[in-house]
């Protein structure tokens, strides 16, 4: 297995995969998320892989690519409120199904990690819905802790 920076060209594949990550979000939030499209994704992830501001990894071997990362550096000026940070963001991770359980979100992890010390963070971070408990899993293996909870409510309100 292979960690590389993901190209315009791998659009399309970042697309099919998110496709099985955004019908595990459909299915359990429909409320929230589409169904998913990869066709229509395509164009979103090539704008992503454009972003200076988005960086991204895929996990690839002799098959193809296996999984992927976008992550994003945010920089925080101190405020009266909190401390000047610079975060390393990952907005989206996913593997395929039939690479599951074989270290590659693990590898893409290590990819996080080597930007994180070279944008010199102080934190990285994610977010993650409370029904992804195979994911919480998995974040927490990596070190990752629940530091906050975003409350919401449908308005108008019932």
């Amino acid at each position: 297995m292979r960690i590389r920076e993901a190209r315009s060209e791998d659009a399309v594949v970042l697309a099919e995969l998110g496709a099985t990550i955004q019908q595990l979000h459909h299915d359990e939030r429909p409320d929230w998320f589409k169904p998913a499209n990869a066709d229509e994704a395509v164009k979103f992830y090539e704008e992503l892989l454009e972003n200076a501001d988005v960086t991204a990894f895929v996990a690839e071997d002799d098959a193809g690519v296996l999984g992927f990362v976008l992550v994003n550096v945010l920089h925080r000026p101190e405020t009266p409120f909190a401390w000047a940070q610079t975060i390393v963001h990952i907005d989206q991770i996913g593997v395929a199904p039939s690479a599951r359980h074989r270290g590659v979100g693990r590898e893409l992890f290590q990819a996080v990690r080597a930007l994180a010390d070279q944008v010199a963070a102080t934190r990285v971070f994610l977010t993650t819905w409370d029904f992804n408990t195979v994911a919480h899993r998995f974040f927490e293996a990596e070190g990752l802790e629940s530091e906050m909870r975003r409350m919401s409510m449908p308005w108008p309100a019932p």
